[in-house]
């Protein structure tokens, strides 16, 4: 039997990094003139990557754009919570199914009947579709 890569395994496993050191990326953008340095993980400059393609923006406007509404948290946070949320919204419960999403739960299921655990929850089926507003809901968000 063939072992297929979920896309969760991929995920927890492209967070490791030998111990000591850092599995963060150091990048320069420019916001507001000023060059700065960004430092994020792989997953999130290509995740605001793939942003700024749909978006047809450049990182240093995408990044400027969200430190202009940034609160109190460090521009990094900001930029983080900007990319969890924006896929957030974009995710509908058909396009999870179309995938195969649920995986995390089907072999946390598995490990419980291997160990005798409890089998209780499940996924959640509740909850409303959200389709993808694009940019434009974040623009007024304060991070």
């Amino acid at each position: 039997m063939r072992h297929e890569r979920t896309a969760i395994q991929a995920g927890l496993a492209e967070g490791r990094a030998a111990p000591g050191t850092s599995t963060l990326v150091n990048r320069n953008v420019t916001i507001g003139r000023r060059r700065t340095s960004l430092r994020l993980e792989p997953a999130m400059w290509d995740a605001l990557e793939e942003i700024c393609r749909r978006e047809e923006m450049s990182q240093h406007e995408l990044c400027a754009m969200i430190d202009e509404r940034r609160r109190a948290s460090s521009r990094t946070a900001a930029i983080r919570v900007f990319i969890v949320n924006y896929f957030r919204a974009a995710a509908t419960e058909a396009g999870h199914a179309g995938i195969g999403h649920g995986a995390l739960y089907k072999t946390r299921a598995r490990a419980r009947t291997r160990t005798g655990g409890p089998q209780t929850g499940g996924p959640r089926t509740g909850g409303r579709a959200r389709g993808a507003p694009g940019l434009r809901r974040y623009e007024s968000d304060p991070v």
